[in-house]
C-alpha cells in the first residue's frame, strides 16, 4: 500500500527478495514485508527463520519440543532495548479499500461532529490477532476482527453502515454477538459485511480473572493491555490501519515469529491459570507451524496445577474445538499429541470412562490402556501419519483414524454410559471429547477394530494364502468399514510397526522414503494388494441378493428360517465372491 524500500541498495545483495517464496528479515510472507530494525541489524532474521522457512516449503520435519536451553532471546531483548518493532506490508486491493473507507467515514463523521460544536471523533482502529499473525508468515486471511480503543462494535458497525448507505451502497445487517465465554467471546461482538468480506468488531480490553473460573471480568484496556492479555506474542500483533504499520506492543512478537518461538506475552503459568485452555492452543500453534515452545512455557504447561484447572475450568466442547484444529488442519497432528502426552494432558483431554471392562485376552495384551496411549498409541499416530501423507489422503479423511491410532490401546475396551456398555474409543471420542467432531467417534471405533482383524488376516494369509475362511472373515470385516478399508489397511500396518518398536522418526521426505519401501514389503500390504485385486471381495458391502425373500418364501422358507437364510447367503457369497445364482441355489447352502 506504499512505496517500497529497495533492501539491495540499502543492505546488499544478500537481501534481496527470495523470488520463490517472497523471505525478507526472517519473515516469510506473499508480499513484501520489512521490520524496522532491519535498517540497523546486521544480524538481520534470515538465519533465524530458517525453520519457519523449511516448514513452509514442506522440505523440513518437526523440530524438539524445547530445543537446548528453550528459546534464547533476541539481539534486541539481550541488549534490554524496548523500542517498539513495526513492520510494513502490502495490502490485497480489496482490504485496501476496507480500510481506506473505514478512515474516510472516520474523517467524514468527525467533521460532522466538529460541526454540531461536539468533540471530535478520536478513534484508533486496528486489526488484531490471526489476522495479523497470518499476513506476517505468509498466509492470506479474510479473518478480520477490528479492535476500537473508544468506542463499542456496535455502535461502530452502525456508523460504517450509515457511511456505506451514503456512497450507495445496500444497507447491511449488523450481526451482535453476545458475549459466551465458553465459545471464548468474552466480549459482545459487532459482525457486519463490507464490500462482501465479513468483518468483527470490539473494543480493547484487559482481564481479571477469578481463581475458580476460566471466565475473565472484562473492562476497557488500552493496546498494550489488550497485547499483553493475549495468549502468545505472535497473536498479540496489531495492524494499525491509520500509520500502516504492525505494531509489536509486547516487544517480542515479530522476533519471535522470525525465530520460529512460541512466548506468552506474560508469566507462562500465569497466563495458563488464568485459562488454561491456552495451554491447547499452545499445543496447536506449535504443531501447525512448527514452533519452538519456550523452557518457561514448558515448565508451566507441565505444572500439575495446571492440569487440575484443564480439568474443572475447561468445558469438554472447548476441548473439541481445539482438537479438530489439530487433527483437521495443517502440521502434524503427531507431533502435538506428542506435546500433549509430554505435559501429561492426554488423559484430561482423553478422559476414559470410570469403569471399563474386556475379556481376559484383551486384558492380558494391554493391561492399563490409558497407560499405553502415550506409547503405542502415539506411536502408532506418528507411523500412520507418515502413511496418509505418503498416500496423499485428504486432510479431512484424516481425522477419524488419526483419532482411533492414538487411542489404539482401547481396543476391545468397553465402557460403562447410562448402565450401557459400549466401545471405550466410542466413549472417549463422543462424550470426553464433546467436539464439533463428534461425528468422528463411530468410524475411528470401526477402524480400529477392523484394522486389528486386517492384521490378524494379513498374518494368517501370508502364512496360508487364499482360503475361504479368509474371504469369510475379510468379507465380514469390510461390511464394517466399507469404502474405509484402505485407512483400515493403513492403521493396521501403523499398529504393526508400532507394536515392533518401529522407530518413530518425524514427517520429512526421508522418513516418507523409508515408511514406503518398508509398508511395500509388509505382510499387510500384500494382503491389501490381494484383496484389493483378486479377492472379488470389493465392493461387497453394495451387493444385492442372488436370491431375493420372495423367492426363498415360495420355496416355503418363512419366518426365522427366511433371516437365517439370508445370513447364509451372505456368508456364502463372502466365501464364493464371483459364484453365480445357480451355485448358490445348488450348494444347499439356504436350506433350514
Amino acid at each position: 500500500s506504499t512505496a517500497q524500500p529497495d533492501f539491495s541498495q540499502q543492505r546488499g545483495a544478500s537481501y534481496q527478495r527470495n523470488p520463490h517464496r517472497g523471505i525478507y528479515m526472517g519473515i516469510a510472507c506473499p508480499t513484501r514485508c520489512y521490520t524496522k530494525s532491519d535498517l540497523d541489524d546486521d544480524e538481520g532474521g534470515m538465519k533465524g527463520s530458517k525453520r519457519l522457512r523449511e516448514s513452509l516449503e514442506g522440505e523440513s520435519g518437526y523440530g524438539s519440543i524445547g530445543g537446548e536451553g528453550g528459546a534464547q532471546p533476541s539481539k534486541r531483548q539481550a541488549s534490554g532495548e524496548t523500542k517498539e518493532l513495526k513492520l510494513r506490508i502490502e495490502l490485497l486491493p480489496i482490504e485496501k479499500k476496507i480500510f481506506d473507507a473505514i478512515k474516510e467515514m472516520l474523517r467524514e463523521e468527525s467533521a460532522t461532529r466538529v460541526a454540531k460544536n461536539e468533540p471530535p471523533l478520536k478513534l484508533t482502529v486496528r486489526v488484531a490477532g490471526g489476522w495479523v499473525r497470518d499476513k506476517c508468515i505468509g498466509k492470506e486471511s479474510d479473518d478480520i476482527d477490528l479492535a476500537l480503543d473508544h468506542m463499542m462494535g456496535y455502535e461502530f458497525a452502525e456508523l460504517m453502515n450509515k457511511y456505506l448507505v451514503s456512497k450507495g451502497a445496500t444497507k447491511q445487517n449488523i450481526g451482535r454477538i453476545k458475549a459466551n465465554p465458553e465459545k471464548s467471546k468474552h466480549l459482545e461482538t459487532a459482525t457486519f459485511a463490507v464490500f462482501g468480506i465479513d468483518i468483527d468488531v470490539n473494543n480493547l480490553r484487559t482481564e481479571l480473572y477469578d481463581q475458580d473460573s476460566r471466565i475473565p471480568m472484562m473492562k476497557f484496556g488500552t493496546a498494550m493491555q489488550d497485547a499483553e492479555r493475549r495468549d502468545f506474542t505472535m497473536n498479540a500483533l496489531f495492524y494499525n490501519i491509520h500509520t500502516d504499520e504492525v505494531e509489536d506492543l509486547t516487544g517480542r512478537g515479530i522476533d519471535d515469529l522470525k525465530n520460529g518461538i512460541l512466548r506468552t506475552p506474560l508469566e507462562p503459568l500465569k497466563t495458563f491459570k488464568d485459562d488454561p485452555l491456552r495451554v491447547l492452543r499452545a499445543i496447536r500453534f506449535a504443531a501447525r507451524f512448527e514452533f519452538k515452545l519456550t523452557e518457561d512455557l514448558i515448565k508451566a504447561a507441565k505444572n500439575p496445577a495446571v492440569k487440575k484447572d484443564l480439568a474443572h475450568k475447561c468445558s469438554r466442547e472447548r476441548f473439541g474445538q481445539e482438537l479438530i484444529k489439530v487433527v483437521g488442519g495443517v502440521g502434524s497432528p503427531s507431533f502435538a499429541f506428542e506435546l500433549l502426552v509430554s505435559f501429561n494432558l492426554h488423559d484430561v483431554v482423553f478422559e476414559a470412562p470410570s469403569t471399563l471392562k474386556a475379556d481376559e485376552e484383551v486384558k492380558k495384551r494391554i493391561q492399563d490402556p490409558q497407560k499405553h496411549v502415550g506409547t503405542l498409541g502415539l506411536d502408532t499416530m506418528k507411523v500412520l501419519e507418515k502413511l496418509l501423507r505418503l498416500h496423499s489422503v485428504p486432510l479431512k479423511s484424516r481425522r477419524a483414524p488419526l483419532y482411533g491410532a492414538f487411542l489404539f490401546p482401547f481396543n476391545g475396551y468397553l465402557g460403562k454410559v447410562k448402565k450401557k456398555y459400549q466401545p471405550a474409543i466410542r466413549c472417549i471420542l463422543r462424550d470426553s471429547v464433546k467436539s464439533p467432531d463428534s461425528g468422528m467417534a463411530e468410524p475411528a471405533a470401526r477402524l480400529v477394530s477392523t484394522a486389528q482383524v486386517f492384521e490378524n488376516l494379513a498374518t494368517a494369509f501370508a502364512q496360508s494364502g487364499e482360503s475361504k475362511d479368509l474371504k469369510r472373515e475379510t468379507g465380514i470385516a469390510l461390511s464394517v468399514v466399507k469404502d474405509d478399508y484402505k485407512l483400515a489397511l493403513y492403521l493396521s500396518y501403523a499398529k504393526a510397526k508400532a507394536s515392533e518398536g518401529y522407530p518413530s522418526k518425524r514427517v520429512d521426505a526421508k522418513a516418507l522414503e523409508d515408511i514406503r519401501a518398508d509398508f511395500d514389503q509388509h505382510v499387510v500390504h500384500k494382503f491389501g494388494h490381494w484383496l484389493e485385486n483378486e479377492s472379488g471381495l470389493i465392493g461387497c458391502w453394495k451387493w444385492k441378493p442372488l436370491v431375493v425373500a420372495k423367492e426363498l418364501m415360495k420355496e416355503g422358507i418363512k419366518g426365522r428360517a427366511l433371516g437365517e437364510a439370508m445370513k447364509k447367503q451372505v456368508i456364502w457369497r463372502y466365501e464364493n465372491p464371483r459364484g453365480t445364482k445357480e451355485e448358490l441355489l445348488a450348494s444347499g447352502a439356504l436350506k433350514p
